[in-house]
């Protein structure tokens, strides 16, 4: 099981540094890992539809409706990186070419809340915030120590030779994540986007 020191120590590696003992560790590599660590992990977990970070809920209606097109505004929960699923409903990628106005969606997300028609409660997947490092997938912990070295690199090490290296390694990384995240989950039909529905 990884922690945050693991991570980071993993970057570090990579740049050919010294490991560290703590994020707090008073010498540039803590410093500069620790002013990038959670934005870095927090946009790797939102980026893809994580096995290890999603959820399942139902949410309440809030008292207030929306001011006019819908019916019912739903509070995103407080942890969601990204709404993946609501209710039964798959919209689709492309149709919105077809549909009369902007409010015949099913929903959408607007700010921190999902405005629709859908009566409560509202059942939504979604991918949350995971903060503990000790949860993540291994092959996600090698990506985001990836990350981590590329976004690092040129503050602790001064080297853009190294860091271009890097961005190669990351890519592999995120793709092989990619590949093991999918290997558990089975066959989905992709629907038809606009260009081939255009062919009807």
């Amino acid at each position: 099981m990884a922690s945050e020191v693991d991570v980071v120590n993993s970057a570090l590696t990579k740049l050919g540094e010294s490991r560290i003992t703590s994020l707090t560790d008073n010498v540039k590599a803590a410093r500069e890992m620790n002013a990038i660590y959670t934005l870095r992990r927090d946009r790797l977990l939102r980026a893809f539809n994580w096995s290890f970070a999603m959820e399942r809920t139902q949410l309440s209606a809030a008292v207030d409706a929306p001011s006019w097109g819908y019916t019912y505004q739903y509070p995103l929960p407080a942890d969601c990186m990204r709404v993946v699923q609501v209710d039964d409903v798959w919209v689709i990628p492309g149709y919105s070419d077809f549909i009369g106005g902007p409010d015949e969606e099913p929903f959408k997300i607007e700010g921190r809340n999902i405005v629709t028609d859908i009566g409560a409660p509202l059942k939504i997947r979604y991918l949350k915030k995971v903060t503990n490092p000790a949860t993540f997938d291994a092959c996600f912990v090698e990506s985001l120590a990836t990350d981590l070295a590329v976004e690092a690199c040129e503050a602790i090490t001064q080297s853009n030779t190294k860091k271009d290296g890097l961005k190669d390694d990351r890519r592999q990384s995120i793709l092989e994540a990619i590949r093991a995240n999918a290997i558990e989950l089975p066959p989905t039909a992709q629907p038809d986007d606009s260009w081939i529905a255009s062919r009807f």
